[in-house]
């Protein structure tokens, strides 16, 4: 169970190597204190790690109750600092499938955890007590038990790789690339042999 620091709306702290406190102020537009649970931003670095991200974007961190208001409650666990919405981008700056976000959270320990939208580019993530995982394109009470089971067209890259995922439709698109350059050869081949008959 992670401990929930307080850190001053202008302080710019680095909480991590790849976080600073600045990157979870509230969005409400006044400054105040922001709260973050260190065991939220250990996950988060996990995430990082597994798919040795460029960044990840915290598109919604902290948020004070008055603002998070305007998303539910205003009792919600951003307001606890436990809770991120991220967007996640490999190296190549190409963010990273929210399917594959979400299970690598999962992975890594979060018990709360989303997809927050149709596109599959940003997910929740949140250090609760009690698992919840839900994809809210579905609904706001849609619950999921395994995310790897859910999304089922995710698939992961050689065991002698770096670890990677691909969700099924970015496979197919490198199949049809292999057999584009497979084809390509079989012709330089097949040119190679005219010519030396």
């Amino acid at each position: 169970m992670g401990v929930v620091k307080t850190y001053g709306y202008y302080d710019g702290v680095q909480i991590s190597p790849h976080f600073n406190s600045n990157e979870f102020r509230c969005k409400c537009g006044t400054p105040h204190e922001i709260l973050i649970d260190d065991e939220l931003v250990e996950n988060l670095e996990g995430i990082h790690k597994a798919f040795n991200c460029r960044s990840i974007i915290i598109n919604s961190g902290y948020r004070c109750p008055a603002h998070d208001r305007k998303f539910g409650t205003g009792r919600g666990m951003h307001t606890q600092g436990k809770a991120a919405d991220i967007v996640c981008r490999y190296q190549d700056n190409k963010i990273i499938n929210s399917k594959l976000v979400c299970c690598k959270a999962q992975d890594v320990g979060f018990k709360g955890i989303a997809n927050i939208d149709s596109t599959y580019t940003a997910t929740h993530v949140d250090t609760r007590d009690n698992k919840w995982f839900s994809d809210e394109t579905k609904g706001a009470s849609f619950t999921v038990n395994d995310f790897y089971e859910y999304f089922d067209d995710v698939v992961m890259s050689k065991p002698s790789e770096p670890i990677k995922y691909f969700t099924k439709e970015e496979v197919q698109v490198q199949i049809e690339n292999l057999k584009t350059q497979r084809d390509a050869i079989d012709k330089m081949i097949s040119d190679l042999e005219e010519k030396i008959k």
